[in-house]
């Protein structure tokens, strides 16, 4: 297996607490591109220092996930780049996996693995776009390669020249949905995208940055963001204004009810839901 051949691309932000971890798993491969968004913890430095090898670049301010791959990928000169999460773990028998799919299905712009939290517990990396209604039924790993509508961000192998030709990540989506929209423009372009059960990851989930109350606020502020952007963008502007709206009128009493019930994650949650809601949705 060709691993020459492939880009690995991990965008940082805020990822000091991962940088041995990281570090480890980067080492593994002989290509690799770190995008650092303006963090101020130390993450680029600790991995410049840990991996010398690898090209580092420094974002000046934070970019958003969208627009900082989109950066790494105009440095890319293989045929296909893995984009992968700080808190993502993979080996080159996954990899192989993945590069293994990609050849058998040339049609194929995205390839993804089966995601893990744990030893036991699997992550649902795989599933019908977003605005399609199905009966919620207990998530399954195929048996076999299977196409999807999404698949998981947070490990994505992409054909270098197909992602160039539906035009990349949509930089409006700073954070949250990038993913749901990148596999729809793909397929919209007449490209696959495809699951690979065979390869499979340790994805921590949420690990990318530091916790703290900031961070949770700034990550529900952004996720509303994205489902009002995405809502609009595939279901119409009014289907986004409804959204909105409806957020708007829900948020105060959410946040005083979770407040009194003294579940500070929720009324937090709300709090960002209803400020978010006040901004002009995108065009």
């Amino acid at each position: 297996m060709n691993y020459s051949d492939v880009t690995v691309i991990t965008v940082t932000y805020e990822s000091i607490g991962l940088a041995e971890a990281l570090a480890d798993t980067l080492r593994r491969f002989e290509r690799v591109i770190v995008i650092d968004n303006a963090s101020q913890d130390g993450t680029a430095d600790a991995l410049a220092a840990r991996l010398p090898r690898a090209r580092l670049i420094r974002n000046t301010v934070n970019t958003g996930f969208g627009r900082a791959n989109n950066l790494a990928m105009e440095e890319v000169g293989t045929r296909y780049a893995l984009l992968l999460n700080p808190d993502c773990d993979i080996d080159h028998e996954a990899l192989g996996y993945l590069l293994d799919t990609a050849e058998r299905f040339p049609e194929a712009a995205i390839v993804a693995p089966q995601g893990w939290r744990d030893e036991e517990c699997v992550q649902p990396s795989y599933r019908h776009a977003f605005y399609e209604r199905r009966a919620k039924l207990p998530y399954q790993i195929p048996d076999a390669t299977c196409s999807a509508k999404w698949l998981h961000g947070c490990c994505l192998l992409v054909r270098v020249e197909a992602f160039r030709k539906f035009g990349g990540f949509d930089e409006r989506f700073f954070l949250y949905y990038e993913d749901d929209d990148l596999c729809l423009r793909a397929l919209t372009a007449g490209y696959g995208c495809l699951l690979e059960p065979r390869a499979q990851v340790l994805h921590l989930g949420g690990a990318s940055s530091k916790p703290s109350w900031r961070t949770d606020f700034f990550k529900q502020f952004h996720f509303f963001r994205s489902r009002r952007l995405i809502i609009g963008k595939y279901l119409g502007k009014a289907a986004a204004w409804r959204y909105s709206i409806k957020t708007a009128l829900a948020a105060p009493l959410a946040v005083l009810f979770y407040t009194l019930l003294l579940r500070r994650k929720l009324a937090l949650k709300w709090l960002a839901w209803g400020c978010s809601s006040w901004l002009k949705p995108f065009n």
